[in-house]
């Protein structure tokens, strides 16, 4: 995969799937920028919702980064991921779409307050943050 540089354009929405499943695409890009090359910005990835992705393939974030480095695009990822473990990519997703701030766990939290603030209604979608959050970074750029 190709190195990018995520202080110029951000990763792809946590809404795009691959092989039905949200939030693989984003992390892929993050991967991606963390490959020699490539700049990652304030963007992370072993937490929170990444977290349950590699949790639910039962792989590391390490990992996932090696994995991603060793492939040519996206589908060698998910085959790559499919072939270590079975996972029903509808119900993950609608998981992690239906994430709220209320839903932040407490070790988390105050990071996702460093990053995101603290002003966020207790129901707001974590989806809606991080697509906001992306958008206001790079247009301050534009």
């Amino acid at each position: 995969m190709t190195p990018l540089d995520l202080r110029k354009a951000p990763p792809r929405s946590p809404r795009e799937e691959l092989r039905g499943l949200c939030m693989l695409p984003r992390l892929i890009d993050i991967a991606c920028a963390m490959l020699p090359g490539g700049s990652v910005g304030e963007y992370q990835i072993g937490r929170g919702m990444s977290g349950a992705v590699f949790t639910a393939f039962g792989i590391s974030a390490s990992e996932f980064i090696a994995l991603v480095h060793d492939a040519s695009s996206d589908e060698e990822v998910a085959s790559a991921l499919w072939s270590r473990r079975s996972v029903l990519a509808a119900a993950l997703s609608r998981r992690l779409q239906s994430f709220t701030v209320a839903d932040v766990p407490d070790d988390l939290r105050r990071d996702f307050q460093r990053f995101y603030g603290s002003h966020h209604s207790p129901a707001r979608r974590v989806f809606d943050i991080l697509e906001a959050d992306d958008a206001q970074a790079f247009t301050q750029l534009a």
